[in-house]
């Protein structure tokens, strides 16, 4: 797996919502201790990729039942584009925090 604080954040989250339960994010944000903006990357980036579920209201996730697993989908941070947030035109939130 790939080291630095996205795989870390994104284990963060997915411990915090294995239980299947809806959780707000705000509330994940607070639980946590870590910004609002770095749990909604994560939650997107987990959305993308089967792993999360959006609720009927933007600002809930939960665990959605697949067969994936969490190091699997992290692996597809070092497929991803180097330039992150400071590369012209992503819509990307950074995560340095």
């Amino acid at each position: 797996m790939p080291g630095g604080p996205r795989p870390m954040l994104l284990w963060y989250v997915w411990m915090h919502i294995v239980d299947g339960a809806w959780h707000k994010l705000d509330e994940i944000s607070k639980q946590l201790r870590i910004p609002r903006n770095a749990v909604s990357w994560a939650a997107k980036f987990l959305t993308d990729h089967g792993m999360v579920e959006l609720g009927f209201e933007e600002d809930e996730i939960r665990l959605h039942k697949t067969q994936l697993r969490l190091e699997d989908v992290v692996r597809t941070l070092q497929h991803s584009p180097k330039g992150d947030a400071t590369s012209q035109g992503s819509s990307e939130v950074p995560t340095d925090f």
